[in-house]
């Protein structure tokens, strides 16, 4: 049987939802042949082969309608949790656990560590869809181990303790595009976190932080509004106060609108690439939204232009299929 990874959009927007299929099946992981290849050492290990069942069904689900329709800061994620942990309490019966859960947002999400929880309770049979060897992950903290992945096969290393301020000046670091100018603080306070504090991959304390992150950029506009058929309506409430709206603090709004054309998410996405490339040391850029997958073309774009065609030395990470790429090596290695 294939192994089934839930892809799960915690807001209640059905147009991002689906949005996320084409990249993910872009990525041929059920291009997979039955076969055997002899062994190099076959004292030692038996014959390699690859079964039917490594190839993927991928499920994607929308959250229920009383999730925010666009996740705009920690308020909207706890609701979204609320909105989204009934679907694992409380499923359809005769439905098969998932080997693999991604969660389709950009943050701390709380609904991680609620699902791990439930993951270990001691009453697995109310919670069929997740078993203790469930990978749960979120986009962001699958970002963040890609991006520091990449700096480390791509970054001179500056061993000596008497080199140490070199290493901070020359060290390439990872940065991210995000959306609304709140998620500048949101995230940034989530790397910095002590790992273990939250629980979290994300968390790198701030030691490390200082050395390999190279912050936030915003384009100004909310998840929902990179997605033009469906208007903004985040059912934000206390938590409001961190900013929901974008247009604020010249974040690549200057009109201070907020749904835009395909033209004019490009040319906000690319400004905000353009500010990181000016930052300092780039050596990775993520796109910190699940509304911005297939967009790293663009941020590509505005690298080549400045580096005068090339390029090539800045990756580019796009959060949702380092999600999966995260998942698919876990599944697969038998982890």
């Amino acid at each position: 049987m294939p192994h089934r990874i839930l892809i799960l959009n915690p807001n209640s927007s059905q147009s991002m939802t689906d949005s996320l299929r084409a990249p993910i099946e872009s990525l041929n992981y059920n291009d997979v042949r039955e076969s055997t290849l002899p062994s190099p050492l076959p004292h030692r290990f038996p014959a390699l082969s690859f079964p039917p069942h490594s190839n993927t069904e991928y499920t994607y689900l929308t959250a229920p309608s009383t999730s925010p329709h666009s996740i705009n800061n920690l308020h909207d994620a706890d609701l979204s949790t609320t909105a989204c942990l009934p679907l694992f309490t409380s499923p359809s019966p005769h439905q098969e656990p998932y080997v693999a859960i991604l969660i389709a947002c950009f943050s701390p999400h709380p609904l991680v560590p609620a699902l791990l929880s439930l993951s270990t309770s001691p009453h697995p049979h109310q919670h069929p869809l997740i078993t203790p060897n469930t990978y749960i992950i979120d986009i962001f903290a699958a970002s963040v181990s890609l991006a520091l992945t990449l700096l480390s096969s791509s970054s001179p290393q500056y061993t000596s303790p008497s080199k140490l301020a070199e290493r901070a000046a020359k060290t390439q670091k990872f940065t991210i595009i995000s959306t609304g100018p709140q998620w500048r603080r949101i995230l940034s306070s989530a790397i910095f976190s002590r790992p273990g504090e939250v629980g979290r991959g994300e968390a790198l304390g701030a030691e490390m932080a200082g050395r390999v992150f190279g912050g936030v950029e915003c384009v100004g506009m909310d998840a929902s509004d990179l997605h033009p058929s469906h208007p903004s309506s985040s059912l934000s409430g206390p938590g409001e106060d961190e900013g929901s709206k974008g247009g604020e603090e010249g974040e690549g709004g200057e009109d201070g609108e907020g749904v835009g054309d395909g033209e004019t998410i490009k040319a906000k996405v690319q400004s905000a690439t353009k500010r990181l490339l000016g930052s300092g040391e780039v050596g990775v850029v993520v796109l910190g939204c699940a509304g911005m997958v297939g967009m790293e073309g663009w941020v590509r774009e505005e690298i080549s232009r400045r580096e005068g065609g090339g390029g090539g030395g800045v990756k580019v990470v796009d959060g949702v299929k380092a999600g999966v790429g995260v998942l698919q090596g876990l599944v697969r290695g038998g982890y």
